[in-house]
């Protein structure tokens, strides 16, 4: 029996020694860090995109979409082109804008420049002054008569009241627009 014992105790001896070791809990990371985080990775995102320079040409193209107050989508329409295609010129995603392009985006200004400095004086007020000349054209008192006339939903017409928005040249424009053959048609039956 004690050369089993003996035998055991080599056994047991030859095995290595196991020394327990607490287990390390892995580290908590809160959503808000993870939010925070991405927040910064996308702001380091728009830095980066604000900070390309963009050429001559490119510029100009900017420039005389903002002088005739026109959307984008309006703009690329008057110039022919798509809309993808014109956000590569002016957001300097590509080397240079083609020279037919600049061409007619120069006749544009030429033509409308003028147009657009009068609809620029025409807007200048507050949009609650535009509503309030639409309300007495149209003859309407409600947000919800005016949206619907003129094709908007009623949340726009309140943010246009409380000047917390005001479209841009263009929608101003073609809003205004509607608003004279409303009530040109109202005198008309009246």
């Amino acid at each position: 029996m004690s050369k089993e014992k003996t035998k055991g105790k080599s056994a047991l001896d030859a095995l290595p020694s196991i020394t327990m070791v607490k287990p390390v809990e892995p580290e908590v990371v809160s959503v808000r860090k993870i939010a925070k985080t991405a927040r910064n990775t996308k702001n380091k995102r728009k830095t980066a995109r604000e900070t390309i320079e963009l050429s001559k040409d490119q510029q100009e193209l900017v420039d005389i979409r903002k002088k005739l107050g026109l959307r984008h989508q309006d703009y690329a329409i008057m110039l022919g082109i798509g809309l993808p295609r014109l956000s590569s010129y002016t957001y300097g995603r590509t080397a240079s804008v083609p020279a037919d392009v600049m061409k007619t985006a120069r006749q544009l200004l030429a033509e409308n420049g003028e147009t657009s400095r009068q609809l620029k004086e025409k807007f200048e007020r507050p949009m609650s002054e535009i509503i309030g000349e639409w309300e007495m054209r149209l003859g309407t008192s409600t947000d919800a008569e005016i949206a619907d006339l003129i094709g908007v939903v009623t949340m726009t017409i309140n943010r246009w009241r409380k000047n917390e928005t005001k479209p841009d040249l263009s929608a101003l424009n073609r809003y205004d627009r509607i608003v004279t053959l409303i009530a040109n048609t109202i005198k008309q039956h009246s």
